[in-house]
């Protein structure tokens, strides 16, 4: 049995685990069968309370118990541990410890299983500590469930169960039977041979995983502990804390992955010999990080409760991506001052790790209140409103605006003014629908809704020192104007600006006043075109196209803009093409539908573009693959 016991392998887990039923007598048969060859530790009732020491009858032992008995840390890792023995005199003669007993705890909790992990890759990392490995590789651990209570959160922490670690797993079914699960190589020997009449019986289904609950729980995954703690070192709370703290050190003490200690040697009376011992020692006492030369670089009892917490949830994580602890509650259990590492933790989150809670869900949805301040008729059909907006507003021409006429709902309009910072815009509206109608009963001193500037428009460092031309159908003049007032407020830092605007009559023509100026003036070339009505500004007759016959442009420092109705595009572009125009040369504005203004709705979207988002101005190089956007 001894090689058994001492071969490392024997830790090993199973390939496949077994599962077989035993009774409770069975169980005792075999707790008496153990103490044959171990010392077996269990749970046991002494002087009114539970505790876990060493069991002299088997009928004694109890494998249901709640969670505040303490962790079997003192069997592996004692509070005070031989090192070895010494003698003076002459010389010092050094006498060994003697070699570690053979132990079995019978009774161990889940989270008590992951405690031993992770003493394990704390004391055997780098040069194994030989006094801990000597007791952990002669010792059998048999795990069993327990029922959490308030201060558990082993749930939070993953801790409320255990796949491995064990070497037997004793399961409790209803009626009083258990069921034994093996978890290692060495727990399946030790119940052939100390149990034969249930290692001979064949594998049972295992048990469906149970759910446990505990009320204490952390508000989000453990895994994101160390990058909380990450953001709050200097956070106040761990003077708050430090403040409340006894510096008792019943946390560490009672913790069950905590390892600190401290060695000293201890004379014999007749001071002939002695011995050097390790005794549990804890980052909360006060002289804990004593120096030479008297001083302390942990002094404050803040700084040592933060260090507790960082090296529980954070420093090891951070080095073998499992936190040192495991849940139990313990530690909050006996702490005389309620400190309590659930209710700190979720606060120091709610603080620090949740996005700030938006108060106004569906805030960019929510228009704005703008006044009319003057109403102007363009055509039979089209109005011009100038608002004043609640705020002054920057925006590109071709940028607009989403209008809302409450109980109607709301509808994207260019903003038709001058590029200049200011509450002041103009829009132009045409009576079509329902919305619109509403709108041109509007007066001045009434409101309406608004939303934006959304989109994307031209920037005039795109035809800065180059000339310019501008190609308008209809509607399309509306955002060229924007444009052009932007030209006409820096006329000399721009070459030749020429205008081609077409429509269906010269009724039709939005801002004829300034159309008129323009051609007056002289700063613009301006050309018009109508498909009918009367002549009377002596317009070429014909649609816009018929304005590029014998057009005279330089098109290597030209720059051209087109606006206009979708199938215009179908003709246009091709012309300005064979006058030379460069691709990337030519901007297009392709407004649709666009509902939202925000790229949400998909109302805009054609193919990969998101036209309220991207545009509505595009170079040509960006979307000519949209065919049904500019060819169709």
């Amino acid at each position: 049995m001894n090689q058994i016991l001492t071969d490392p392998a024997g830790r090993l887990p199973l390939d496949e685990p077994r599962w077989r039923r035993m009774t409770r007598a069975e169980i005792e048969h075999f707790v008496r069968a153990l103490q044959s060859a171990f010392e077996v530790v269990g749970v046991q009732e002494q002087g009114n309370r539970l505790t876990l020491a060493r069991l002299d009858d088997p009928a004694a032992l109890i494998l249901e118990f709640p969670p505040h008995v303490h962790s079997p840390k003192k069997f592996l890792f004692p509070n005070w541990e031989k090192l070895f023995r010494f003698r003076l005199g002459g010389g010092v003669l050094l006498e060994p410890e003697r070699a570690a007993t053979p132990r079995v705890i019978f009774g161990m909790h889940p989270c008590d299983l992951h405690a031993v992990q992770v003493l394990d890759n704390c004391l055997f990392e780098g040069e194994a500590d030989s006094a801990y490995r000597a007791k952990r590789e002669v010792t059998i651990l048999i795990g069993v469930d327990c029922v959490p209570d308030n201060h558990c959160f082993c749930t939070s922490m993953g801790t409320d169960r255990v796949a491995e670690g064990f070497d037997l797993f004793f399961h409790r079914l209803d009626g009083g039977a258990y069921l034994v699960q093996t978890g290692s190589k060495r727990g399946e020997a030790l119940l052939c041979r100390y149990a034969p009449l249930v290692g001979e019986r064949p594998s049972e289904p295992p048990l469906p995983l149970q759910v446990k609950q505990c009320p204490t729980r952390l508000d989000f995954p453990f895994e994101s502990l160390a990058p909380l703690l990450e953001k709050v070192y200097e956070h106040p709370v761990w003077e708050e804390v430090g403040e409340r703290c006894l510096g008792c050190g019943a946390c560490t003490m009672l913790c069950p992955t905590c390892y600190c200690f401290n060695v000293e040697d201890r004379l014999d009376l007749n001071l002939a010999g002695g011995e050097r011992v390790r005794t549990w020692d804890s980052c909360q006492f006060d002289q804990f990080t004593k120096v030479a030369g008297g001083g302390e670089f942990r002094g404050d009892q803040g700084d040592r409760q933060r260090h507790r917490f960082f090296r529980k949830y954070k420093y090891l994580w951070d080095k073998y991506q499992r936190t040192a602890c495991v849940g139990c509650g313990r530690c909050s259990r006996e702490c005389l001052s309620r400190i309590e590492p659930v209710p700190l933790l979720n606060s120091l989150f709610d603080e620090q790790a949740r996005p700030a809670l938006n108060l106004a869900p569906g805030a960019e949805y929510r228009p704005r209140l703008a006044e009319i301040l003057y109403v102007a008729q363009l055509t039979e059909t089209e109005k011009l409103f100038r608002l004043r907006l609640p705020e002054s507003i920057e925006f590109q021409p071709g940028e607009f605006l989403e209008i809302s006429v409450f109980g109607l709902g709301e509808a994207p309009f260019t903003i038709a003014s001058a590029p200049v910072p200011g509450d002041e815009v103009d829009v132009v509206v045409r009576a079509a629908g329902t919305l619109t109608q509403a709108m041109h009963r509007l007066k001045p001193g009434d409101t309406v809704g608004v939303r934006g500037p959304f989109g994307k428009g031209f920037s005039l460092e795109d035809f800065l020192g180059r000339d310019v031309l501008l190609v308008a159908g209809g509607m399309g003049l509306i955002t060229l104007r924007s444009l052009l007032l932007g030209i006409l407020a820096r006329r000399e830092r721009f070459g030749r600006v020429l205008l081609l605007y077409g429509a269906r009559t010269v009724g039709h023509f939005l801002f004829r006043d300034e159309l008129l100026a323009w051609h007056r003036g002289g700063e613009i070339d301006s050309r018009f075109a109508a498909l009918g009505g009367d002549n009377s500004w002596i317009v070429t007759r014909g649609d816009i196209t018929h304005l590029f016959k014998d057009l005279d442009v330089v098109a290597e420092r030209t720059t051209a803009a087109v606006s206009g109705p979708a199938r215009m595009y179908r003709c246009v572009n091709p012309l300005l093409f064979r006058l030379g125009i460069a691709e990337e040369r030519l901007f297009l504005n392709l407004e649709r539908h666009m509902k939202c203004g925000l790229g949400k709705c998909g109302k805009c979207r054609i193919n990969d573009i998101c036209v309220c988002e991207s545009g509505p101005i595009f170079p040509y190089t960006r979307v000519k693959h949209l065919k049904e956007a500019i060819e169709r």
